[in-house]
């Protein structure tokens, strides 16, 4: 996942982003178990397990 945010970051347009290790929270834990990588804006999950691009740009457009 962090690979394809570097890249589409690199070749759209420039999103701030950060990683989270979720074994050292465990909120995060119960709210995601299984379900990493995640991608999230705010408290909305936008794609899990693997990077979908146009997920990410609608929920960019509805920012």
């Amino acid at each position: 996942m962090r690979k394809a945010l570097v890249a589409f970051s690199h070749n759209n347009r420039a999103i701030d982003w950060h990683e989270v290790d979720i074994d050292r929270d465990t909120a995060l834990i119960k709210r995601y178990d299984s379900r990493v990588p995640v991608l999230c804006a705010g408290e909305t999950e936008i794609c899990h397990y693997f990077f979908d691009e146009s997920a990410l740009i609608e929920a960019l457009a509805l920012a």
